[in-house]
């Protein structure tokens, strides 16, 4: 049966991205699609992007970040990025400029996104800016906030989402996989020591493995949490 395995961000963690491929012991027949952010942070971004060409991505906030500082050489950025910009190549740019913000998957009533959305908007009629940073909103206004950011009254968009579709989504930092009736969110912090994750549908599986170390240090992500949803916290 074909099969299709969504995963969560990479930031760079090449070796775990091949370690959890073997683990879903994907196939030629497999439909294998990326969240987003494949870059910066992590040992090896290149190769991350290299692996996402051979199948499928949506565009990240950091590809998009990327792609602004590609047409403007001479802007200083910090060191963790200009990293990035020293191992890509104009082909890997030329790819994120390919990258689609939606992939839907009808044959699920789902679709795969980068960060979030707007209840009650279609989701060709969503800003691209929320589908690439939304998180922690106050319906109905359009504002959204990074948790350690957000006011009281403000929280993650899945609280609002109901559909039409399921929505699979990275971006927000989870303690560990996120899934409710219409939200799957599996960016589980592999670039920070934590865990990369799959969903693998049409069974809906969740499916992780562990960082091989922590790649990247941020005293947010090991201290400050902010609930999301029942147990699941997000690591601003």
């Amino acid at each position: 049966m074909k099969r299709t395995i969504v995963i969560g961000d990479l930031h760079g963690t090449y070796d775990e991205a091949r370690d959890l491929l073997n683990k879903c012991h994907v196939t030629s027949e497999d439909r294998v699609i990326f969240c987003g952010d494949l870059v910066d942070r992590g040992p090896k971004r290149r190769e991350c992007v290299e692996l996402a060409m051979k199948h499928e991505s949506i565009l990240g906030n950091h590809e998009e970040k990327h792609l602004f500082y590609c047409d403007k050489s001479h802007v200083e950025v910090k060191e963790d990025h200009a990293e990035t910009r020293r191992v890509l190549q104009q082909k890997h740019y030329d790819y994120f400029r390919t990258l689609p913000l939606i992939i839907r998957l009808p044959e699920y009533n789902a679709a795969v996104i980068h960060a979030g959305v707007l209840p009650g908007i279609p989701l060709e009629k969503q800003d691209p800016s929320k589908l690439l940073h939304c998180q922690n909103i106050k319906p109905p206004g359009i504002k959204s906030f990074w948790p350690s950011k957000a006011p009281p009254d403000f929280k993650h968009w899945v609280h609002y989402w109901q559909g039409p579709e399921r929505l699979i989504f990275g971006h927000t930092v989870l303690s560990k996989p996120l899934v409710t009736e219409w939200a799957v969110g599996i960016d589980t912090g592999c670039v920070f020591g934590h865990t990369l994750t799959a969903v693998i549908l049409p069974d809906w599986e969740i499916v992780s493995v562990p960082a091989r170390k922590e790649h990247f240090y941020s005293r947010h992500r090991s201290i400050a949490k902010y609930p999301v949803i029942d147990d699941v916290f997000c690591y601003s």
